[in-house]
């Protein structure tokens, strides 16, 4: 008897000493899981942070326009200039340049390489593809000296507005066409310097 009315002491009180160790089980897994998915997002968004630090490498040159005015009266021809300027000194045993303009808008005509430069690969102005091109490779062992914040002239070439409104001329980068991309190549380690570049716009008036 005494047996019987133990066991009905005994029965509820385990019962609750379960249900209390499954909620507490339950509440340590999922502070388990919470923990594991915030370190993985922490780890995936440091390597993304990697990835763009690499992408985002500095340039090492500078490709400039000049001219001595950015406004033309249609008709009248006037000279341009592609300079190339180091951020550190360089040497270099290649320059090919790409550059585009509308020809619709503009007549680009006497394209001349530095006399600094030896003779081009390539040097041409395509008014049908709308593009100066420039290749030049440099025979010399040691290469070509780019000094650090010194302008160096790549070429000239000279542009006559056919109309009024805005002209440009950028250096282009090839986007999808592998024909028409810019670079400059490294002498000691043969691989292409990152470079920036400027746009001329040009203001064509009567």
């Amino acid at each position: 008897m005494e047996n019987n009315n133990l066991l009905k002491f005994l029965i509820p009180i385990i019962a609750v000493v379960v249900v209390f160790e499954s909620i507490v089980l339950v509440t340590n897994l999922d502070k388990g899981l919470k923990t594991n998915t915030n370190t993985e997002s922490t780890t995936e968004a440091t390597d993304s942070a990697s990835v763009q630090n690499l992408v985002k490498e500095e340039s090492v040159i500078e490709l400039v326009f000049a001219t001595a005015s950015k406004e033309m009266k249609v008709g009248k021809s006037y000279k341009v200039e592609l300079n190339m300027m180091g951020k550190q000194d360089l040497m270099v045993d290649g320059i090919e340049t790409y550059i585009k303009y509308d020809p619709n808008l503009v007549t680009v005509s006497g394209l001349v390489l530095s006399s600094k430069l030896p003779k081009a690969t390539i040097s041409k102005v395509d008014a049908k593809n709308g593009m100066i091109e420039n290749a030049v490779l440099i025979d010399e062992k040691l290469g070509y000296k780019v000094e650090q914040n010194k302008i160096n002239l790549i070429l000239s070439f000279n542009v006559v507005p056919k109309k009024e409104g805005e002209i440009s001329f950028e250096i282009s980068s090839g986007n999808g066409n592998k024909e028409f991309v810019t670079m400059i190549v490294e002498n000691t380690t043969s691989k292409q310097l990152v470079f920036s570049s400027n746009k001329l716009d040009i203001n064509a008036i009567k």
